[in-house]
């Protein structure tokens, strides 16, 4: 009587680079017949006595399973390069043992998904396993602004890394992290709030490639990007010569109107045929000398990526860190656009009602495939063609951009690293700022210092001896400065040369604690952000 072998049970998911133990669990009929093969990618065997892998072809071979199920386990070395580990069950046919019926799972690019398929439809059942080397997570602060645009108080400033380094899945216990954060010489920083596990930070960063226009939406409504005049007059032609160069004034895209070019009719600029000279996307019929085009650049919601990108990483509400340096300006989301209209009803009792309805004119998702199919390796997506749509327009200058899109708090760890974490015990503090006197000063509100870093005007508060305790502690009144010079305190004091004085409420520096455990860490190396800005203010 044939006997069949209904399921494989062994943890297939990722290991680290450390040794691992993995139980299995053979189930089938009692008395069925089957042989475990495991060979890795250097063509080396498990051998299933020593629990080692060896270059003798090694198998576990006609094992009988006496009741419903045959336990065993499986010993993986240490590793320092990644390795690969093909599983082969066999039901021994010979020994009237077959698999369970074939039920296939694919993946997203078409190929054969072999760890989510099921049965088989011949004697042989194959699944693989992964191990990787460890992977380091550098912690750091990022202020978007400053970091990666250069605008803001930001911009300067130095941080100071933390690294941990841990194997794939999931992590034992949490692990602490510290880093700071320390602005250039002439800016400070206060404290707005405490950090939340939503400042934590990534983000995905990716070539833009071409404004793709929204039916129904006027993707020229935005202000122009400049003005010239033309030089010489243009009839039944689309080469224009202008005043200027005319790469400092239009783009190709851009919308040209003036004189001469009837309201209704879109024509845009082409080709930058020379320095003076563009060529636009229709003929011109008739523009005089000296006449003024206006040059207007597209806006798109929605937008395609370059063919060396990818959208797999994106997700729904990740902010754009756009052309003008501005987070959260644009971010993810699908877009509707709708008309709303009014319907009477005439009902039985001779009563008229009005119902309110909404007509759907356009509907564009978040993010669209377009049919492409992905690029999958081991089992992960590595690119997704297909466009975005955001929640405004922006500038058409964005194409061909290396752009950023940022995420917030645990589940964007989880869209773009793959691996779901817990932050806990977040924590910023100031790291105290001192000076000394440089003379004595007698009731005098001005007081000479070694170094004036480190404070915000009519907000930085110092202490030390000598500083009068009747009264509160005085305030640094005087703009910010750095190098040796003189304070302006809000009231006077009496201080000996030499004396060590301490600010309160600001410094040049904060640094910035916690705890992480990763529930499961599936990535390569990569950095984990906590966005400064959130809840620190420089100036």
């Amino acid at each position: 009587m044939a006997k069949v072998i209904k399921r494989f049970n062994i943890d297939l998911s990722n290991m680290r680079a450390a040794s691992n133990t993995r139980n299995f669990s053979v189930i089938g009929d009692k008395g069925a017949i089957f042989s475990l093969e495991v060979k890795n990618e250097d063509g080396y065997y498990y051998d299933f006595t020593n629990k080692i892998f060896t270059s003798t072809k090694k198998r576990l071979k006609n094992r009988i399973i006496k009741s419903e199920y045959f336990n065993g386990s499986i010993v993986f070395p240490a590793i320092t390069d990644n390795d690969q580990y093909d599983i082969y069950l066999f039901a021994e046919s010979t020994h009237d043992t077959f698999h369970a019926e074939y039920v296939e799972s694919r993946f997203g690019d078409g190929t054969l998904d072999i760890n989510s398929s099921k049965g088989s439809n011949s004697n042989l059942l194959q699944k693989v396993i992964y191990q990787y080397t460890d992977t380091t997570i550098t912690v750091a602060g990022i202020s978007p602004s400053g970091t990666q645009h250069s605008t803001g108080n930001f911009v300067g400033a130095t941080f100071a890394t933390d690294t941990i380094t841990l194997g794939r899945g999931a992590t034992v216990g949490k692990v602490p992290f510290s880093m700071t954060v320390t602005l250039a010489a002439t800016k400070a920083m206060t404290i707005l709030r405490q950090p939340a596990e939503g400042d934590l930070a990534a983000y995905a960063t990716l070539t833009i490639g071409s404004g793709v226009a929204v039916d129904g939406e006027d993707i020229f409504d935005g202000t122009a990007r400049s003005t010239d005049t033309v030089n010489g007059a243009v009839s039944e032609t689309t080469l224009v010569t202008m005043d200027t160069a005319v790469a400092s004034k239009m783009k190709v895209g851009d919308r040209v109107t003036g004189t001469g070019i009837p309201t209704g009719s879109v024509v845009t600029v082409f080709q930058i045929i020379s320095t003076y000279v563009f060529r636009a996307s229709e003929t011109l019929e008739s523009v005089g000398d000296g006449v003024t085009l206006t040059f207007t650049p597209p806006r798109y919601r929605r937008w395609s990526v370059d063919n060396s990108s990818s959208i797999h990483k994106l997700g729904v509400g990740m902010q754009l860190l756009d052309s003008d340096n501005v987070i959260g300006a644009a971010h993810i989301s699908s877009f509707e656009d709708t008309t709303t209209y009014t319907t009477e009803i005439n009902n039985p009792d001779g009563s008229v009602e009005e119902v309110t309805n909404t007509a759907v004119n356009t509907s564009v998702p978040a993010l669209e495939t377009l049919g492409q199919k992905p690029t999958i390796v081991n089992g992960i997506i590595t690119q997704q063609k297909g466009n975005f749509t955001l929640n405004t327009k922006v500038h058409g200058d964005l194409a061909g951009q290396d752009s950023v899109f940022y995420a917030y708090g645990p589940s964007a760890i989880k869209k773009i690293h793959n691996s779901d974490l817990v932050i806990s015990d977040l924590k910023v503090e100031l790291v105290p700022q001192t000076t000394t006197t440089t003379s004595a000063v007698s009731a005098s509100a001005t007081i000479p210092v070694a170094d004036r870093e480190g404070t915000i005007q009519n907000l930085s508060t110092v202490s030390g001896i000598g500083i009068n305790p009747a009264v509160a502690s005085p305030t640094v009144t005087s703009a910010t400065a750095d190098g040796a010079g003189n304070w302006t305190l809000s009231a006077a004091q009496t201080l000996e040369s030499g004396v060590t004085l301490t600010l309160g409420n600001t410094s040049r520096s904060a640094t910035i604690t916690g705890n992480i455990e990763f529930k499961n860490l599936d990535d390569t190396n990569f950095n984990l952000y906590i966005d400064v800005e959130k809840f620190l203010s420089a100036s």
